[in-house]
């Protein structure tokens, strides 16, 4: 009997042994991209630059700052530091945010001195990833600043999305009564603000809508240039609904460099003449973060403006970001923190920085200087592209939240984290 027993206590010995290798060996098969960047190179945090060494040209129109992810507080707050720096340095006079443009009218209105607080004007956004202390602070300082400067040198808020019309459509109402604007049927563009349809949206009911735009554009493009900018935003919002597989991607990535371009040339007129955007590394990039991607707003924007558009990206090593919860198992909206990591070996230099972050600017590396940093960032790199959903399965399939390219091909610089923290929004 006792060696019976201590037979068993060897087979079970092995077979927990067999069960832990095999464990950690699956763990190092997923992960051994993460284990192979773990490691110091010095050349790169030789040639890394701190925040405040950033320089951005005064030829620089537009500049796009990128996060990769949407739910992480270190790329929210960078918003902030980024459009302090470029008011204060390149006397930049708005800010346009990855949200719809109607959506962002509210948040203009208060920077000027209107009502309200900060904090309830995010959290009435209908991205829910702004619904944030750090969101409120641009805020804050975006009305504080305005409140210091003479009226001609004040900043602007915009939205340059299209993906909420009902808020457009709110703004259009109320705008119409608040002017006595009346006799226009908006039976049909009611469809998006109707809270109880079930029904799919028809080529006929688009027509009517369309027209129903129309007829608005009409009573108030002498009036007003933002409300008529609202009617044309809602009409590609109708269009972008027809839009099938990938190419939704690329109508709404030129549907918002549209936006972008009437900002500009707004901001010409009334400011500056210099935007800063804060979007998703997905949407400020040069390039697209996979070939099944037609385009992007910030590919556009750069064959459009050359050198007058600087793709500022974004990444980080590991981290948490709060992402909505991608499930088949409910329809309760969801959000949740997830625990990610890039296996970028140019983001894992920033462990070895006194702030944990670190710029490079790709334009001055020299390949005669800095070889080997010039060779990494020219050569495919493991980095983050975390979207608006999640779920464990992309665990496996890294793919869904990685991309594989070669920094140069996607930004003008970057700036590296080397762990991130999820972002605390209310909703």
């Amino acid at each position: 009997m006792k060696v019976f027993k201590k037979i068993c206590k060897v087979i079970l010995a092995i077979i927990l042994t067999i069960v832990l290798v095999g464990s950690l060996a699956a763990v190092i098969a997923l992960n051994y991209k993460t284990v192979l960047a773990s490691h110091k190179i010095k050349d790169v945090v030789n040639s890394a630059k701190t925040f405040d060494d950033i320089e951005i040209s005064d030829s620089v129109k537009i500049v796009g700052v990128g996060e990769a992810t949407h739910g992480s507080s270190e790329f929210q707050t960078l918003k902030l530091e980024m459009l302090k720096k470029l008011v204060e340095e390149n006397g930049f006079t708005a800010f346009a945010l990855e949200a719809d443009f109607a959506d962002c009218l509210e948040a203009n209105e208060f920077i000027q001195g209107g009502e309200g607080n900060a904090r309830d004007i995010v959290n009435n956004m209908s991205f829910k990833i702004y619904h944030t202390a750090e969101m409120a602070r641009i805020l804050d300082w975006m009305r504080e600043y305005n409140l210091s400067v003479p009226k001609e040198k004040s900043l602007r808020f915009y939205g340059f999305d299209m993906q909420n019309p009902e808020k457009g459509v709110d703004f259009l109402k109320n705008y119409m009564e608040e002017n006595g604007i009346t006799g226009i049927d908006t039976t049909s563009l009611d469809y998006f603000v109707d809270e109880e349809r079930t029904e799919q949206i028809t080529k006929e009911d688009a027509e009517k809508i369309k027209a129903e735009l129309s007829e608005i554009r009409k009573a108030v493009e002498t009036k007003d240039v933002i409300a008529a900018k609202v009617t044309e935003n809602i009409e590609s919002t109708v269009d972008y609904v027809f839009a099938e597989g990938m190419d939704m991607y690329g109508y709404r990535d030129k549907a918002m460099a549209d936006n972008v371009t009437w900002i500009l040339e707004r901001e010409k007129k009334v400011g500056s003449g210099k935007v800063m955007l804060a979007a998703h590394d997905g949407h400020i990039s040069k390039a697209p973060h996979s070939s099944m991607m037609p385009t992007t707003m910030g590919h556009i924007l750069k064959e459009k403006y050359g050198d007058e558009y600087y793709s500022l990206g974004t990444d980080f090593f590991k981290g948490k970001a709060n992402i909505s919860v991608l499930s088949i198992t409910t329809e309760e909206y969801q959000r949740k923190d997830y625990y990610v990591t890039t296996a970028d070996p140019i983001a894992y230099q920033a462990k070895y920085m006194k702030d944990k972050k670190f710029y490079l600017d790709f334009e001055t590396i020299s390949p005669e200087t800095d070889k080997k940093v010039y060779d990494l960032v020219h050569s495919p790199v493991s980095m983050g592209t975390v979207g608006e959903g999640f779920t464990g399965i992309y665990y496996i399939y890294h793919s869904a939240y990685r991309t594989e390219m070669a920094p140069v091909d996607l930004y003008d610089g970057m700036i590296f984290y080397y762990q991130v923290h999820a972002t605390v929004p209310q909703y």
